[in-house]
C-alpha cells in the first residue's frame, strides 16, 4: 500500500502508487480468504528482524511526531479548514485563517497535508512538497 509519510516515500508517480494499490488488493483478498477459511498460521512473505522493526519506529515516531515540524504557506491557504475537520486527534485550530497545532504532538499521520486542497502543508523542510499528496481513492475527502 501507499506510505503516506512523504518525509520519506516519494508519491508523484502515478504508475508506481497503482501498483502499490493493484498488490495491496491482491494481499488483502488472500488475508481475507484465510480469515473465511478459518487458516491460521504466520503468512507474512517479508520480514524484517523484530528489533529493526520497532526499536527505529519506536524512535522515529517519539521523535517526528512534533507539530513544530508542520507549517503552513499562508500565501497558498485559503482558510478551508478540511484540516481542522479531519484531525483525527483536535491538534489544529484556525487561526486569522490559517490553521495553527494547538498541541505539541498528535498522531502524525499527515492526514492535514495528503488532504489540504491547495497543498499549503508541509512537514519539516518545503522539500517534503515535492513528494506529492496521497488521498485513498476510496474516501471522498
Amino acid at each position: 500500500m501507499p506510505d503516506t509519510w512523504t518525509p520519506a516515500f516519494d508519491l508523484t508517480d502515478k504508475n508506481r502508487v497503482d501498483k502499490w494499490l493493484s498488490d495491496g488488493k491482491k494481499q488483502l483478498e488472500l488475508v481475507i480468504d484465510n480469515i473465511i477459511s478459518k487458516r491460521t498460521g504466520d503468512f507474512i512473505d517479508r520480514k524484517l528482524p523484530k528489533w529493526v522493526a520497532t526499536i527505529p519506529a519506536a524512535y522515529m515516531y517519539a521523535t517526528e511526531r512534533k507539530t513544530k515540524k508542520l507549517s503552513v504557506n499562508k500565501d497558498v491557504c485559503v482558510g478551508c479548514d478540511v484540516c481542522v475537520k479531519k484531525c483525527p486527534v483536535g491538534a489544529i485550530q484556525m487561526k486569522e485563517g490559517c490553521p495553527v497545532w494547538k498541541s505539541e504532538e498528535c498522531e502524525m499521520c499527515l492526514g492535514c497535508l495528503h488532504r489540504c486542497p491547495k497543498f499549503a502543508i508541509s512537514y519539516g523542510n518545503k522539500e517534503t512538497n515535492k513528494h506529492g499528496q496521497y488521498k485513498n481513492p476510496y474516501t471522498r475527502i
